[in-house]
């Protein structure tokens, strides 16, 4: 089966699940939980326009989350659940609460039987840090540890335990945040994959997505200092990356990068500490739309920042971080993408590249 008709395939196919899904007797989130003082806050998203190129994937993202309402805080819930592994959806008395994960468009898929049976496990009362790609380095940061410190800020018992889903706490991302004390000293329980645990008392967090205090937040459980300056960066990308996206003219990409002054760095091989005073004190940082950029987070002082985005695929997500934390971005596409578009390699123009390369130094 081609790409485009094995996408188009899953997407029906994913779209029925749904449907059928939804046939399940329901309860609503707001029926079963309250909010824990001060409440919840509200804001609407905000709906930046790029100046700069980005594949039409990014620009759709915007379109349609851009002008959103989203709420922070804690949802106490006020009938014991049970919660699925998958991503934190809760049942409660067998009725499956839509929209009790962070992610409601993508709720599909929990062990229905599973909550109508006894759980393997019963708590008294948890914090839920659970979501459905929390094995992703870049979600773990924005939908994992921003979830600890919302619950923190809300002041809840220090005795009520984070619970984490197994896919999440098995990363050396999630491993190494835990060594360094990232997690602080409150529990910490791992729910096993398809493991159904029950839940006398649980909380649900809601946060927003990318904002500046949240990143600082983050940024400050790490412990690295915030006014250090160090070298530009540019980020390699190889192709034992994860999601694939080689660029095939990358050994003179980085020969360009390092005539230009660029120290070039590949952040998925360096330890998390590492990664984390590398990019706090990095006045510029270039590279491939990717995880690594994620690390942008640290930076504290001004920063230019130039990302390269293959034609067929990308989110916005750091021109947004760059934009919230008032950096300097630009973005440029490569060209004559191969293969799927998720996973494409591709070309840099590499006069373009050095062309941007030297803004980012001016």
């Amino acid at each position: 089966m081609t790409y485009p008709f094995r996408d188009r395939f899953h997407a029906a196919r994913k779209a029925l699940i749904h449907r059928l899904e939804h046939l399940w007797p329901s309860l609503p989130l707001d029926a079963v939980s309250d909010a824990v003082a001060p409440g919840l806050v509200q804001r609407v998203t905000p709906k930046p326009v790029p100046t700069t190129p980005m594949p039409a994937q990014a620009l759709d993202w915007l379109a349609v989350h851009g002008g959103r309402t989203e709420q922070q805080g804690v949802l106490r819930l006020t009938r014991p659940v049970t919660v699925d592994p998958k991503m934190g959806l809760l049942f409660a008395g067998g009725r499956i609460v839509w929209g009790s994960s962070d992610t409601p468009e993508r709720e599909r898929g929990p062990d229905f039987i599973g909550h109508l049976l006894s759980p393997q496990r019963r708590l008294p009362a948890a914090i839920l840090l659970h979501h459905v790609h929390g094995d992703n380095y870049f979600h773990f940061f924005f939908f994992v540890l921003s979830k600890v410190v919302v619950a923190e800020a809300a002041g809840l018992d220090p005795s009520i335990p984070f619970l984490v889903d197994a896919r999440t706490a098995s990363t050396p991302w999630f491993q190494q945040a835990q060594a360094l004390g990232v997690f602080g000293s409150r529990p910490l329980i791992v729910q096993e994959r398809g493991e159904v645990i029950a839940v006398e008392t649980a909380h649900v967090v809601r946060d927003f997505f990318l904002t500046r205090p949240l990143m600082e937040a983050i940024a400050a459980r790490f412990g690295v200092s915030a006014d250090a300056t160090g070298e530009p960066l540019f980020l390699e990308r190889r192709a034992s990356a994860a999601n694939g996206r080689r660029f095939r003219n990358q050994d003179e990409v980085t020969a360009l990068a390092r005539r230009k002054g660029f120290r070039v760095v590949d952040p998925g091989t360096l330890p998390l500490r590492e990664q984390a005073a590398l990019f706090a004190a990095a006045p510029a940082v270039a590279g491939a739309h990717g995880a690594g950029l994620t690390n942008l987070l640290f930076r504290q002082g001004p920063c230019r920042v130039l990302e390269l985005f293959s034609p067929g695929m990308g989110s916005p997500h750091y021109f947004m971080l760059a934009r919230e934390k008032g950096f300097a971005y630009e973005s440029q596409l490569t060209f004559n993408p191969e293969g799927r578009a998720f996973t494409a390699d591709t070309d840099v123009n590499l006069e373009a590249l050095s062309g941007g390369l030297d803004r980012l130094l001016a």
